[in-house]
């Protein structure tokens, strides 16, 4: 059916007059809602044709859709790709679409103008187990998972960790463990043996959940796209990042939700980030988001990845690399910030001619300079992406009972505003650039962080050294020793209630604002040396500390003084 008929009187007569057609449907290709059968060939059939057609609109009717997460022959990374298209619209119509197995379910490359909306997704089978520990020993342990998450045996385990029996809310500030675990068996019906690769203490009864996939799949992934529109979707539950941009150029959430499927009692939805945004131009916005029961945090913004200068070629030309040999190539014409990993200061910047990757193992980067380079510039510097750092705006969204950070803000030009942030076990804000682990850059610039709440943050795994954070962390963690890594911070009227350590801290910042903030209940443990002062500021400079209200009668028992800042000028 090419179309729809509409009658039309013309003197008296009724002709037909074509009328366009909505879109390419699944359920002209043979996808039932609501039947429980498999739809997934339909939908892949539906993509494809829309892919060889240059259909401009995918139309995916009300109702409840099976799909497989591997279900792709021809693709095995992605179950409805799509590339190069200008205009589509995936358009849900408040469909529902529930995967099993593991693999990523949308994926979008080098597209222009996507939209995609009212759509929600969830797994049958979510990919992680929750149970109650019930035998242990120095290299395994046993626990009994619950029926409602059916094990044989076999099942991968990426991480595991645990969660407050009564409010059932993500702890794991002691046993929040990774890349542990050798293998599983079942030793009796629902009873997993979980077999480790060292010796870790796992309590007998607690409340433990596993992992089975930390980063594989996910729901929605965009790479170099640009214009992109999520609105109205929500993911109740996916293996890896519910979305993820990789060099993109404005993207636009509005009430994009991580969420727990209503009635389901699950102690996560993704098993990694939320969101994730990794060497994106133009502007991120995300507006009306709720994010709660991640595996890791509900926004991760950062420009990309600190490549280490492992030899100069020439005059022009080094050859670089992540620290875990990830591959973020930059494009020519890109600026790339110069700096030494003991300060993380820029003291140079040139643009790339060209970059290419090296043949081997590894992913060595060639990365030849337009200009001559630096005779400053050092084997084990590192290199830092300055034109993919978007705008960031963050407006009336909701992070959650999550494992680690609200935001992980990695870029410039951001404003985080009028949001909640709740239980989540590390910082509600963490405006960061690192070179201990995992190298994600850059060291910040113009960032606003303003009348947001956060409640009882900063109490668990991945903590840091407040609720809200403006840090840099050299090697082993250490603190640069002068300012300048970040500049231009602005904390403003925020209001934070209940934290393990300090509710603010800052350190590397060259122009830092904190004021007319509301501190409650901070330094409740106050373990940190630097986690014992409400409002902490250490190394910044331009600073300006006013009219916040912060009342040492109502601090935890961990406080030693209201605000502390040592050195600045």
């Amino acid at each position: 059916m090419i179309g729809r008929c509409l009658c039309v009187p013309v003197f008296g007569l009724i002709v037909l007059a074509a009328v366009p057609a909505v879109g390419l449907q699944v359920t002209d290709l043979g996808a039932v809602p609501d039947d429980g059968r498999d739809d997934t060939a339909a939908f892949v059939e539906a993509f494809k044709q829309a892919q060889a057609t240059r259909e401009s609109r995918i139309v995916i009717p009300a109702g409840r859709y099976h799909l497989r997460a591997d279900g792709n022959p021809e693709r095995r990374n992605a179950l409805l790709p799509v590339s190069h298209m200008k205009g589509l619209v995936v358009e849900g119509r408040g469909a529902e679409l529930i995967l099993s197995g593991v693999g990523r379910v949308f994926a979008f490359g080098e597209c222009q103008d996507i939209t995609v909306r009212g759509l929600t997704l969830d797994w049958e089978r979510p990919p992680f187990s929750e149970g109650t520990v019930v035998a242990t020993a120095p290299r395994h342990f046993d626990i009994r998972v619950l029926d409602s998450y059916p094990v044989q045996g076999g099942e991968p385990v990426g991480a595991f960790m645990t969660y407050h029996p009564d409010t059932r809310l993500p702890d794991g500030r002691d046993l929040d463990v990774y890349h542990s675990v050798e293998r599983t068996e079942l030793v009796a019906p629902q009873v997993l043996r979980v077999h480790l690769n060292r010796e870790i203490s796992v309590p007998v009864g607690k409340l433990l959940l596993l992992r089975h996939q930390v980063y594989a799949g996910g729901a929605f992934a965009f790479h170099r796209c640009r214009d992109v529109r999520v609105n109205d979707v929500t993911v109740h539950c996916t293996p890896g990042m519910a979305l993820v941009c990789t060099v993109c150029t404005n993207v636009t959430l509005q009430k994009f939700n991580v969420m727990f499927r209503p009635g389901s009692q699950r102690l996560m939805t993704a098993t990694a980030d939320a969101t994730h945004f990794g060497g994106c131009k133009g502007t991120i916005l995300l507006e009306d988001c709720t994010f709660e029961g991640m595996g890791d945090d509900g926004v991760n913004v950062k420009s990309g990845l600190y490549l280490i200068v492992r030899r100069r070629v020439d005059d022009r030309t080094v050859l670089g690399q992540h620290n875990l040999k990830i591959a973020d190539l930059p494009d020519a014409g890109d600026i790339m910030e110069m700096a030494h990993v003991d300060t993380l200061c820029p003291f140079a910047s040139g643009k790339v001619r060209a970059a290419k990757m090296e043949p081997g193992e590894g992913n060595v980067h060639r990365v030849e300079f337009e200009g001559v380079l630096p005779a400053e510039l050092r084997e084990g510097d590192v290199l830092g992406n300055a034109s993919r750092v978007p705008r960031l705006r963050i407006r009336r969204c909701t992070v959650r009972a999550n494992r680690a950070r609200g935001v992980l803000c990695q870029t410039r030009d951001a404003v985080i505003e009028n949001c909640t942030f709740q239980y989540c076990t590390g910082p509600g804000v963490k405006v960061l650039t690192e070179v201990v682990y995992f190298f994600e850059s850059i060291g910040t610039r113009n960032v606003t962080v303003r009348n947001n709440r956060f409640e009882n943050c900063n109490l668990g795994a991945a903590s840091a050294e407040a609720a809200l954070c403006g840090l840099a962390y050299l090697k082993d963690f250490a603190y640069p020793p002068r300012p300048g890594v970040h500049r231009d911070l602005t904390i403003h009227g925020n209001r934070i209630i209940g934290t393990a350590e300090s509710a603010i801290f800052c350190v590397a910042v060259d122009g830092l604002t904190v004021s007319n903030n509301t501190v409650e209940q901070a330094c409740l443990r106050g373990a940190r040396e630097n986690g014992k002062y409400a409002i902490r500021i250490q190394d910044c400079a331009r600073v300006t500390v006013q009219d916040n209200i912060i009342d040492p009668a109502r601090q935890g028992p961990a406080m030693i003084e209201s605000v502390r800042i040592t050195p600045t000028d």
